[in-house]
């Protein structure tokens, strides 16, 4: 079976069309493709199929979802997992079949395929192997069979067309800058010509076409090629070409144009080879940190200088982990101090997502697989599994000054394999679990921002002018968001979008904690996904006591309230409650009277229970769980009773 994004948005059986349908199945079916194998939320499906959400939405996206299942099945399996969806695609190993099985059947992705022979040109490239890169570029740009994801809605094409044909003209520019190589440019003058009349702007195709030109001994029409390219800039953009183009220009006036060097990889792969003669990777693969990261200033410099230490010494591996609520910034702080550790750590900076908050997270030898692939550049030469495969992994990372950023760990069970034990390398941790099991570490547990770091990341999205407009209602919306980084995240993207709202407006409709979660989402962020993966994945009688923890008049209780409410002994009832502390879903604050340990739970997550409470538990629950409360609210001790 074929799937196709990189043109109108289509499956194919063999040499038969499936019947995809209208714009929104194929919008659901393309967001999934492009998710490669992650979870597509409710919310981001939502803002891509409706302008307007209808009230059905919910039972709609299931219905697309059921259809998509028929339609591509058993290629593909469209699984749900909250809190969304996502698509698993065969892989490599369970396409060939295991011995006495049959294979499984091939599923091919044009993106996907785009991707791979890509990769595999820039290695060629890289290697000095023209012939193979152009082969292999030729053949990726080959992949695309249209303007990208025709069929869908425009939300979806708008949000993901332009940097995908931003990336099929990288690519078409490196294809031609190895044709240029093997001195194909007669053949290209005239494709050359057709792009600048397309892209006119683009000043490295306008190179190109220069230099072929140059080649063909047409000197004059290249140099005309250029005075065209410098009156285009001033018009359009008031500027001049940049120093490539005008070098180039000079060469050409000269007469001794140099040839054009081998196309290289803008991120250099290596071939695998044994780990002791493997060379250092050139490049470091970390996703973009934030733009507009704010605060923590006392948080980076403490991880910058534990991490910092090991690899510049390279005397001991380093291990920093950073824990706490989903959505209080830890992937943001960890890559953003990944970022400035570059020159500490020249051999490389891996980002591996862990997939800790989801139904399925990565297994130890999968993170590995994929340290190793980004590390040496392919897969295809690894050993299934056991202790050969943990020794390579040791083995390539050997005498390298390396940083691996090991996002959202599930536990320490999860990362404790990956944990680097050679001296100079250095790994940084983010998970919502406590990590506290693992030797040597000290997690650094993250709260919510600080009232002036919230008040600085909302007037960093939403501009100064407009908050200074307003200082109250800015500072009710930050309140409002419990100073949580990815809360205000929302808010502020939501007053971007609403250029024309006053702050007051946001703000009153935040205040109500009924609504507030249906306030704090945007686009495919949405507070309430963040929320409902830690709590789906805690065990059910956990569930249970936040929900019914949600009921108390205050967020603060103590262990005897919870006992009550929760009909426990008292030990079980405090043994739930750490529980809820290590799934950073419950706030210790304080020790009460005696020394009796304190609790919080913060207005949001008392939010997001009041709605789970509502559909996960019973009228009758909620009402026996509060008498038993007010029954006994006379035998209150005292240290309760203050509080």
């Amino acid at each position: 079976m074929r799937f196709q994004v990189l043109g109108p948005v289509e499956a194919w059986r063999d040499q038969t069309q499936v019947a995809l349908g209208g714009p929104k199945l194929r919008t659901a079916f393309a967001a999934l493709l492009l998710a490669r194998g992650r979870v597509v939320t409710d919310s981001r499906l939502t803002a891509l199929l409706w302008e307007e959400p209808p009230a059905t939405c919910a039972a709609q996206i299931h219905t697309y979802m059921s259809r998509l299942r028929h339609l591509i099945g058993p290629y593909a399996e469209v699984v749900r997992q909250r809190p969304g969806y996502l698509l698993r695609l065969p892989s490599a190993g369970a396409a060939a079949g295991g011995p006495g099985e049959e294979p499984a059947p091939r599923v091919s992705v044009d993106l996907l395929e785009f991707e791979r022979l890509t990769a595999h040109g820039r290695r060629a490239a890289a290697d000095g192997d023209l012939d193979a890169a152009a082969n292999s570029l030729h053949a990726a740009i080959a992949t695309w069979s249209g303007p990208v994801l025709g069929g869908v809605t425009a939300s979806l094409a708008e949000g993901e067309r332009p940097h995908l044909e931003e990336t099929r003209l990288t690519v078409l520019e490196e294809r031609v800058d190895a044709d240029l190589a093997l001195g194909r440019h007669a053949a290209l003058v005239t494709e050359l010509m057709a792009l600048n009349s397309t892209y006119p702007l683009r000043e490295r195709l306008r190179g190109q076409l220069m230099t072929a030109l140059y080649r063909c001994d047409r000197q004059a029409d290249a140099l005309s090629v250029y005075q065209d390219g410098r009156r285009v800039l001033a018009e359009e953009l008031g500027i001049d070409p940049g120093p490539t183009l005008r070098n180039l220009h000079q060469s050409i006036l000269r007469g001794d144009l140099p040839p054009v060097a081998p196309p290289r990889s803008a991120t250099s792969t290596l071939t695998l080879v044994p780990p002791a003669a493997a060379p250092a990777p050139a490049a470091a693969p970390l996703p973009a940190a934030p733009a507009d990261f704010t605060g923590r200033g006392e948080h980076v410099l403490r991880l910058r200088n534990l991490l910092a230490a090991a690899g510049r010494r390279g005397d001991q591996p380093a291990v920093g982990a950073v824990v706490g609520m989903a959505g209080v910034g830890k992937t943001a702080l960890a890559l953003h101090v990944a970022r400035l550790l570059a020159e500490e750590y020249p051999d490389g900076q891996i980002h591996v997502d862990m997939r800790g908050s989801s139904a399925r997270p990565r297994t130890p030898h999968e993170a590995m697989t994929e340290v190793l692939r980004l590390l040496c550049g392919d897969s295809g030469g690894l050993p299934a599994g056991g202790d050969g495969f943990d020794a390579l992994y040791r083995g390539v990372l050997l005498d390298r000054r390396a940083l691996i950023v090991l996002d959202d760990v599930a536990d320490e069970r999860q990362v404790r394999p990956l944990l680097p034990g050679m001296a100079g390398c250095g790994a940084l941790l983010t998970s919502r679990s406590r990590l506290s099991a693992l030797a040597g570490v000290r997690p650094l547990v993250l709260a919510p921002f600080a009232p002036g770091e919230a008040y600085d990341l909302l007037r960093g999205i939403a501009g100064a002018e407009r908050l200074a407009a307003e200082p109250q209602a800015a500072d009710a919306i930050v309140e409002a968001c419990g100073h949580l980084p990815l809360a205000v995240r929302i808010a502020g993207s939501r007053l971007v979008a609403r250029p024309h709202w006053p702050l007051a407006r946001l703000a009153e409709r935040l205040a109500e904690p009924h609504r507030r979660m249906d306030e704090l989402q945007v686009a495919d962020l949405a507070l309430r996904d963040a929320l409902a993966s830690g709590y789906d994945r805690l065990r059910p009688s956990a569930q249970r006591a936040l929900r019914l923890l949600s009921l108390l008049d205050s967020p603060h209780f103590c262990v005897w309230t919870a006992a009550l409410l929760l009909d426990l002994p008292l030990g079980t009832a405090h043994d739930l409650v750490e529980l809820l502390v290590d799934a950073h879903m419950v706030e210790p604050v304080e020790e009460g009277g005696r020394g009796r340990p304190m609790y919080r739970l913060s207005g949001l997550v008392r939010s997001y229970l009041a709605e789970r409470a509502g559909t996960d538990g019973s009228a009758r629950e909620r009402r026996a769980a509060l008498e038993r409360v007010n029954g006994h609210a006379h035998d209150r001790p005292v240290w309760e009773a203050s509080a």
